[in-house]
């Protein structure tokens, strides 16, 4: 009974005995209709509480609805069937289906996670799992998306952001990350997940996501595939927060382009400080560009910057003069934005 309900009913109990009190006769009429109105009271009380918590359940049930639809038992066409019902996991029980993995999805935003497990008629033994990842926002989708994009992916040439290996297919859109794992490597089986997660993107989005600032990095010598967002700790520093990298081949190496528009100056600050408390030390960069710090780390050369919109830098295992080029195409490219 809700607070209100008892309100009345304590009130009426109370005014009766004090009518009943001062003047048994004349108050048996007056009880009778106060009676029938704090019946009334109760009864529209009681209603309202009713649909206030009827309303509250089909917004539930719509939720949950909104999130299942992408999980029907026709995913896989007609030579499948679900081998059981969606499992439904959020940040309490996360480790439950996910143990050892769950916190890489846990400090990238994630909300909530459903799995179903679908069969091949023909053969049980052969199924594909589905995991549908709800990250909260597009940028924690692609964290972990791009964290653990595997080094022998062959890309999808449906959707901007999916790739497949031999036992499983990954695709990322908006906000939504999706794993399917199959039970054995099978081309059949491959082909069956692919058009799955197909569908599943088609259904919630147009299967692209334009991810903020990719169009910011320089595109010479760019490594095919390499875009990646870190939410926390890029390069160990704990500062270092939502920043978007892309390596590059700079003759026989590999260099790192990193870009983030969080506090750029701040930031800028907290980084030299820890190079240099980590063992760095600071050198002449000879570049035109102000607000910028060179600093060797045991032979990881960070070359950094900031403007009012970005902070950003290259960094890698090279000589210095090998980073200035594309530090200053890319400071030329962030000063006029």
């Amino acid at each position: 009974m809700s607070r209100f309900l008892q309100f009345e009913k304590l009130l009426f109990a109370n005014f009766m005995a004090e009518k009943i009190k001062q003047n048994p006769k004349q108050s048996i009429i007056s009880c009778l209709i106060i009676a029938a109105l704090v019946i009334i009271a109760v009864a529209i009380g009681f209603k309202q509480n009713y649909f206030t918590q009827f309303n509250a359940d089909i917004a539930d049930a719509a939720n949950e609805t909104e999130k299942a639809v992408f999980l029907t038992d026709s995913l896989f066409g007609e030579g499948f069937a679900p081998a059981a019902g969606v499992e439904n996991y959020n940040s309490d029980n996360l480790y439950e289906k996910i143990d050892g993995k769950a916190d890489l999805y846990l400090t990238n935003g994630f909300l909530s996670l459903q799995t179903c497990r679908f069969a091949e008629n023909s053969s049980l033994e052969n199924w594909a799992e589905v995991y549908f990842y709800d990250m909260g926002k597009p940028e924690n989708a692609f964290a972990v998306y791009s964290t653990q994009k595997r080094s022998d992916a062959a890309s999808l040439n449906w959707t901007q952001f999916g790739y497949s290996v031999s036992d499983s297919v990954y695709v990322m859109f908006g906000k939504y990350y999706v794993e399917i794992f199959l039970s054995a490597e099978d081309g059949k089986l491959l082909n069956s997940a692919e058009s799955a997660g197909k569908r599943i993107s088609s259904a919630v989005s147009a299967g692209k996501s334009d991810m903020p600032l990719m169009d910011v990095f320089p595109t010479e010598n760019l490594v095919a595939d390499s875009f990646k967002f870190i939410s926390a700790d890029a390069f160990g520093c704990s500062d270092l927060k939502n920043i978007f990298t892309s390596k590059y081949n700079i003759g026989d190496k590999t260099i790192t382009v990193f870009l983030s528009t969080n506090a750029p100056a701040e930031t800028y600050d907290k980084y030299y400080r820890f190079l240099l408390d980590n063992g760095g030390e600071e050198l002449a960069h000879g570049l035109t560009v102000k607000n910028c710090k060179a600093v060797n780390l045991f032979g990881s050369i960070e070359l950094f910057f900031y403007t009012d919109k970005y902070f950003a830098g290259v960094r890698g295992e090279t000589e210095i003069e090998n980073l200035r080029p594309i530090a200053e195409k890319l400071f030329k490219k962030i000063s006029n934005d």
